[in-house]
């Protein structure tokens, strides 16, 4: 036989669960029964139309009692209001209202900014005990009390003026609301944007902004003052202001209410003060601090906050759903940043630079990875280089369209001074993103050359007869070193010390297996490995004679006996050696410089 039942509902269990764990913090509450204080407002004004009203909401503290006041001179509740609407879970006469007014008024219904019905629940994230003294313009003044279990208490009231007061005995956890500047500062987080003034614990000026920024009549200045005093920063690089947007839906276009700003900061410090992330609000008030996913990956050096009404909140209204509509606003802003930062390259550069400058890493980082913003910077985000900051058409024109660069922070000093003897600048590509961003430019322009001077410094270089300094060699070859009589630029540098790509790998690896340090299934493949592909000599590095060197050439010609000609070549080999950098440590390197004085002991 089939039976049908009812939901039964325990209250303090949904209590618990509804104000306990939908909210991901207490300051939620204050959030929210702010917002049940200015909607009970508009109804007010929308209801009673009266040029004298001017609506008000104060918190109050009251320290020794550990209790919370929200007060309004809203419309206040009715005994029939309270029964059907603030006991009943899910339903909100916000909601019912706007219904109304989308039809009649939509203009007014966009200032209400309740939607679910359940943000009264809040009360009890921040409370034991929840008291409402409320009294409507159309009857008596009413008292509701709850202690969040099962039943409430309902009782004539004490309130002399239409509005509702909310009286918050509360938890100990939620005490740092009894701290003026903590509560100040949840107001201004959540409440900046919305039009009713709302006082802190009688303060003679409102606590909010009352409006946004973007609708002052000096825009920009209120930008700015705005951005100092919600994200702490002083003097951003540049304000980029939001406006509505135009969607094109193929058989028809919707135009998307939006406004808001974004602004570059002065500087961001690649994985630790990345940025990218979007303040949002709907209707005036703050729904999230920090959406990641509103701005485009590569912008990681971009702040912001918008107000957009077609957003749709989540149930917590700690989040937007990510709908059609969010990704319809997603494009709308990423095509109004990326159209402004395109304006401003060119026709400010100079601010261009301060914030490719200040963001260099992090922009260059996601050049590499996003082909429309790679096309947007490529030309004019700035690099590194042996002269200082320069943008790549600017290097290219003084290379010969040739992008010459090293990866090793240490050691490059080398590859640089030989790149300026030949007049060439260096790219300085140790810096993260930077070695991704130029070869991703040599693909995109295909009649740039590469040259990474790490491995190739032979490029720099122009080869010597070899008999004509074949004592040099000889004399080099005795000494220990591989040795090349070359011609390169400067001129003051006697000789340089080169190593093969993979030189310091292969020396760690096969230092590994001497020390037993692998497995032995591993042992063996990479044994083989340095057997068969590795040039066990190459270890020892190249030294390249630069026979352009006027101390070179004197050393070829002068009638000098053979023990201080080698005295004076291992003087010059050794500062080759510690001059490179590369395949030393602290051991090796303090050998070296012990046999480079000793060679000029003999020399002196």
């Amino acid at each position: 036989m089939t039976t049908r039942g009812q939901f039964k509902l325990h209250l303090p269990g949904l209590l618990k669960i509804l104000a306990e764990h939908l909210y991901s913090s207490q300051r939620i509450g204050v959030r929210e029964l702010i917002q049940n204080s200015h909607d009970s407002c508009v109804r007010r004004a929308v209801e009673q139309p009266d040029d004298s009203y001017h609506p008000r909401i104060d918190i109050q503290i009251d320290e020794d009692a550990r209790i919370l006041r929200f007060v309004d001179n809203g419309s206040g509740l009715t005994e029939e209001e309270i029964h059907h609407y603030l006991t009943v879970i899910g339903r909100g006469y916000t909601r019912e209202l706007r219904k109304k007014l989308s039809v009649e008024d939509p203009s007014k219904s966009q200032q209400l900014v309740g939607q679910f019905g359940i943000g009264f629940l809040s009360a009890f994230l921040l409370a034991t005990e929840v008291t409402v003294e409320t009294r409507s313009s159309s009857g008596p003044a009413l008292r509701w009390f709850s202690a969040g279990d099962e039943e409430f208490e309902l009782s004539p009231g004490s309130r002399l003026e239409t509005g509702t007061t909310v009286e918050l005995r509360l938890k100990s956890s939620a005490y740092f609301l009894l701290r003026e500047q903590r509560l100040l500062d949840t107001v201004r987080e959540f409440a900046d944007f919305l039009p009713i003034e709302i006082h802190v614990q009688g303060m003679e000026g409102r606590a909010n902004l009352g409006s946004p920024p973007w609708d002052e009549p000096d825009e920009q200045a209120a930008c700015r003052n705005y951005v100092k005093r919600r994200f702490g920063e002083a003097d951003p690089l540049v304000i980029l202001p939001l406006t509505d947007g135009v969607v094109d839906l193929g058989h028809d276009t919707i135009t998307i209410p939006l406004r808001g700003l974004l602004f570059v900061p002065a500087q961001s410090v690649v994985s630790v003060k990345e940025y990218g992330t979007v303040a949002v609000s709907i209707r005036g008030m703050a729904i999230c601090d920090s959406d990641k996913d509103l701005l485009p990956p590569w912008a990681r050096f971009v702040r912001g906050v918008i107000d957009c009404p077609a957003l749709q909140p989540t149930a917590s209204r700690e989040a937007v759903h990510q709908d059609d509509t969010f990704e319809a606003v997603r494009q709308i802003i990423v095509e109004q940043l990326s159209d402004g930062l395109r304006r401003l390259a060119r026709w400010n550069p100079a601010i261009w630079r301060k914030i490719a400058h200040g963001h260099d890493d992090v922009i260059l980082g996601w050049a590499a990875k996003d082909s429309d913003f790679f096309r947007m910077v490529a030309d004019s985000v700035p690099l590194r280089s042996s002269r200082g900051r320069i943008t790549l058409p600017e290097y290219l024109r003084l290379s010969g369209n040739i992008i010459y660069y090293t990866t090793r922070e240490l050691g490059s000093l080398q590859e640089k001074i030989l790149a300026e003897g030949r007049d060439v600048p260096v790219i300085d590509a140790s810096w993260f993103g930077v070695a991704s961003f130029i070869r991703r430019y040599t693909e995109y322009y295909s009649e740039v050359g590469l040259v990474q001077l790490d491995d190739d410094l032979e490029t720099l270089m122009h080869s010597a007869p070899a008999e004509d300094f074949h004592e040099l060699i000889q004399l080099c070859e005795e000494l220990g070193f591989t040795a090349v009589a070359s011609s390169f630029g400067p001129i003051d540098l006697p000789a340089v010390m080169t190593y093969p790509s993979g030189a310091e790998s292969a020396r760690d690896a096969k230092s590994a297996l001497e020390q037993g340090l692998l497995p032995e299934g591993f042992s063996t493949l990479m044994q083989d490995f340095l057997d068969t592909h590795v040039d066990q000599s190459k270890f020892e590095g190249t030294l390249y004679i630069n026979v352009a060197c006027p101390l070179i050439q004197r050393l070829t010609s002068a009638e000098l006996p053979i023990a201080r000609k080698q005295a004076a070549l291992s003087t010059i080999a050794y500062f080759a050696k510690l001059f490179c950098g590369r395949m030393l440590d602290a051991s090796l390197a303090t050998n070296d410089l012990g046999v480079w004085c000793r060679s000029l002991e003999k020399l002196i």
